[in-house]
């Protein structure tokens, strides 16, 4: 694998990585420390667990991502 195919991937992952941390840590600190969602979790908006799914979804994407970079390489 050329070695700027390897460069691109790792920045993919990375980027992939920082937004899934984006946004997990965004809604908490906004909505359930800020708002109090925490102490009452029936008042949560849908909003803020879709966020929360998709920085679970970001994670996956980059670990898969970091799998297949490692694959291509050997």
């Amino acid at each position: 694998m050329p070695k700027i195919f390897k460069i691109l991937a790792t920045i993919a992952v990375w980027a992939l990585w920082i937004c899934g941390w984006i946004a997990f840590l965004f809604p908490f600190i906004i909505g359930f420390i800020g708002k109090g969602y925490l102490v009452n979790v029936a008042d949560a908006p849908m909003g803020y667990w879709i966020s929360f799914a998709e920085a679970i979804a970001l994670s996956v994407a980059a670990g898969f991502t970091m799998l297949v970079r490692q694959k291509l390489e050997g």
